[in-house]
C-alpha cells in the first residue's frame, strides 16, 4: 500500500512539475511577444481613462505647433525619459492634467461652494502628474546612484582578470538583481552587438541619464581607452570617490533633514499637542 502510495506521490508530482513548465513557458512566450509588439510600436501598455485620453491627445497634436506647447511638451518628455515610464506619451500627461482640472471642477464646487478651494484643488490636480514623474525619476537616479560604486568594483575586478570591459559588464549583468542601472548597461551592451563603438554607447547613456556620476564614469573610460592608462585602477579609483561621494551626500540629507521637519511639526505635531495640553483647560473655563 505504502508502494503505490509513494508512486502515485511521484507521478503525481511530474504531472503537476511538467504542467507548472508549461504554463511558465506560455507566459514567458506572451510577454516576449508584447515586448516585440512595445518596441515595434504595433502596441502600447493601456493607460487610465483611455478614450478620454486618446481624445485629448489628439486635440494636443492639433495645438502642438505653439511654440510654448513645444517647449512644455519636451519638458515632459525629458520626464518621461528620466522616470522610463515607457507607456506614456508627453500628450497623455497633458490630458491627465486636464482631467485634474475637469474633476476639480465637478466635484468641489458642488461640495464645498468655495471657488477659492475649487482652484486650489484643480491647481494641485494639475501639478500631481508632474510631481509622480519628478518623483519616479528622482527614485530611479537614486537607484542608479546607489548601485553604480558596486557596479565598477565588480566591473575592475573582471578587468584585473584579463577581461574585456564588455566582458565585465556582462559578468555583473549575470549576477545583479533587476534593477535600473542593469537595465541601462544591458542598453550599452546591446548597442555594441550592433556595431557601435564603445565611446558611443557609453556617451548614448550618458546622455539618457545625465547623471553627473555616469557622466564622469563614461569620461574616464574614455580617457583610460585614448591615452592607455589602466582600466582596471582607473574604475577602483572612480568607485572609491562615488563612494566618498555617497557619504557626503548622506552626510548632507542627515543636516537638512531637521529643517525639512519642521514645516510638518508647525503643521501637525505642535498644533495637536497643545490640543491635548490646554483642551481640558478651555473647556472647564468656557463651562
Amino acid at each position: 500500500m505504502y508502494f503505490f502510495a509513494t508512486i502515485s506521490a511521484i507521478a503525481f508530482g511530474l504531472m503537476f512539475e511538467q504542467l507548472a513548465l508549461l504554463v511558465l513557458e506560455r507566459i514567458f512566450e506572451y510577454r516576449h511577444t508584447v515586448q516585440l509588439r512595445i518596441l515595434t510600436g504595433e502596441t502600447r501598455p493601456q493607460v487610465p481613462f483611455r478614450v478620454f485620453v486618446e481624445s485629448l491627445e489628439k486635440w494636443c497634436k492639433k495645438v502642438v505647433q505653439i511654440e510654448f506647447f513645444k517647449n512644455y511638451l519636451n519638458f515632459l518628455n525629458q520626464l518621461i525619459q528620466r522616470s522610463q515610464k515607457k507607456e506614456l506619451k508627453p500628450e497623455q500627461i497633458v490630458s491627465y492634467q486636464i482631467l485634474a482640472v475637469l474633476l476639480g471642477i465637478f466635484i468641489f464646487i458642488p461640495l464645498t461652494e468655495n471657488t477659492i478651494i475649487t482652484f486650489f484643488a484643480s491647481v494641485l490636480g494639475t501639478f500631481s502628474p508632474i510631481l509622480w514623474l519628478r518623483d519616479a525619476a528622482f527614485r530611479r537616479e537614486k537607484e542608479i546612484l546607489k548601485e553604480l560604486p558596486t557596479a565598477l568594483e565588480v566591473i575592475s575586478l573582471c578587468v584585473e582578470a584579463g577581461l574585456s570591459l564588455e566582458q565585465g559588464l556582462t559578468q555583473y549583468l549575470q549576477n545583479s538583481k533587476p534593477q535600473s542601472l542593469k537595465s541601462e548597461f544591458t542598453k550599452v551592451l546591446e548597442q555594441t552587438k550592433m556595431g557601435s563603438s564603445r565611446k558611443d554607447s557609453l556617451q548614448s547613456m550618458s546622455s539618457r541619464l545625465n547623471l553627473t556620476d555616469v557622466s564622469l564614469f563614461v569620461t574616464s573610460v574614455v580617457h583610460a581607452e585614448r591615452f592607455g592608462t589602466g582600466m582596471a585602477k582607473t574604475l577602483r579609483q572612480l568607485a572609491i570617490t562615488m563612494r566618498d561621494k555617497q557619504v557626503q551626500r548622506a552626510e548632507k540629507a542627515i543636516q537638512e533633514l531637521p529643517v525639512k521637519m519642521l514645516l510638518p511639526l508647525l503643521l501637525f505635531i505642535m498644533p495637536v499637542t497643545f490640543l491635548i495640553i490646554f483642551g481640558p483647560i478651555l473647556l472647564d473655563l468656557f463651562q
